[in-house]
């Protein structure tokens, strides 16, 4: 997983300073259905993704709801790298943020109190956009998603206090299909 992002990180980090026009800064929106499967079973998530493109680069904001173990809300910056062909282009992007969790605070019995939190989010990966208009495109992307949850169980019990945390690091594979405009 980590030669896997430094990987990505470095083709990302590559500029192209030869480059023969002039491209002015451009709007762009990313808006993404899809699915994410790892131990747990299938999910859903669903992201949209809006920022700049100034040459083969784009740079923007990313908020979505990932339903994978536990539904959350993730919030992320987004950069990514095209890389043109005829017709299409294929890209590499890398997202990083965290995710905030839908439902908190649940509890089991009369002695302890649950909460969840969440922390970390990451998803890289790579992906092929087809033009389908002058300024807009049908994309598909394949990539690795990160994600980390904190359990936090509490006593409530005034006379056996004990507090215990467990964090779930969640690596899943992600197929989003979507949108670019």
């Amino acid at each position: 997983m980590k030669y896997l992002l430094l990987s990505v990180v470095f083709l990302i980090s590559q500029v192209d300073g030869f480059a023969q026009k002039k491209t002015p800064f451009v709007f762009n929106s990313y808006n993404s259905f899809g699915f994410v499967a790892g131990q747990s079973p299938l999910a859903v998530t669903v992201q949209t993704v809006n920022g700049i493109a100034f040459n083969k680069w784009f740079v923007g904001a990313g908020f979505g709801m990932d339903d994978y173990f536990e539904r959350s809300l993730p919030v992320f910056i987004d950069v990514k790298r095209a890389f043109e062909f005829k017709k299409s282009h294929l890209f590499l992007y890398a997202d990083a943020g965290s995710h905030l969790i839908l439902k908190d605070n649940k509890k089991i019995n009369p002695f302890s109190s649950f909460s969840t939190s969440g922390n970390l989010y990451i998803d890289a990966g790579m992906g092929i956009k087809i033009k389908t208009s002058r300024k807009s495109h049908l994309f598909f992307s394949i990539g690795n998603t990160l994600k980390n949850i904190t359990e936090t169980e509490t006593s409530i019990d005034t006379g056996f206090p004990y507090k215990n945390e467990t964090v779930y690091k969640l690596s899943r594979i992600s197929f989003r299909m979507g949108y670019q405009f």
